[in-house]
């Protein structure tokens, strides 16, 4: 009800547990952050049953809203590849594919640069084209994740002009391959703003939260490891 929930297996036996949660949440925080995340964890009686027997092997931590972008992807003799540039909420966990995509294209164009220095304001520009088109195609989604329209077109996938396809697509992270899914999103989206005017009261409340965590750096992050299951 108040965010989600992470659990990551890691290679040393141990699982990553944390909870992204909303701001309003996390100021009715009484406890301190080990007893504030599990009862967080109480909350939800899946990954409670499966950390029945768990126990800690780190201890609790707590950060605000840590998302972030440049202003400008490069400059004299410098790139800004992945999160050096941007990151955004790990929701969909794009972060590696979005590093790796800039570094792809980030090679290409230094060598452009190095090798034939009259194209390198063109391909410093397809670089930072390339860069936001990712940001832009993932950070639509990771804003709008807990909106009540978003919660039930997700929630309710049609095949209808392929859009769950189109969805898929996009959270597999196939968008620099010239896939055409534009106008599939754009009835998506249009779809979504359909539904948030069809209940225009919850709508607005939840805009105005968006506004509020993105604008201010409020909202925290709570994590925790503890032995894998």
């Amino acid at each position: 009800e108040h965010g989600w929930f992470w659990f990551i297996p890691l290679s040393d036996g141990a699982t990553s547990v944390g909870a992204v949660c909303s701001p309003q949440y996390m100021k009715s925080r009484k406890a301190d952050p080990r007893q504030f995340l599990l009862e967080t964890i109480a909350l939800c009686p899946a990954l409670a049953e499966r950390l029945r027997d768990a126990s800690l092997v780190s201890p609790v931590t707590a950060t605000g809203n840590y998302s972030y972008m440049a202003e400008r992807s490069s400059g004299r003799n410098y790139l800004l590849l992945g999160d050096a540039f941007a990151f955004v909420d790990p929701v969909f966990s794009s972060g590696v594919l979005l590093a790796m995509q800039s570094a792809l294209v980030g090679a290409e164009t230094i060598e452009t640069c190095l090798d034939r220095p009259r194209e390198a304001r063109g391909a410093l520009r397809t670089f930072d084209a390339s860069t936001r088109h990712g940001l832009r195609m993932f950070s639509w989604f990771i804003y709008r994740v807990m909106t009540p329209a978003l919660i039930r077109l997700l929630m309710n996938p049609t095949q209808y002009f392929r859009l769950q396809p189109a969805i898929l697509s996009v959270l597999a992270g196939d968008i620099f391959r010239g896939t055409p899914l534009g106008l599939r999103l754009s009835i998506f989206k249009t779809l979504y703003y359909l539904v948030s005017l069809s209940n225009p009261r919850r709508s607005l409340t939840a805009w105005k939260t968006r506004k509020k965590v993105i604008h201010e750096p409020s909202a925290e992050t709570t994590t925790a490891q503890s032995p894998s299951q």
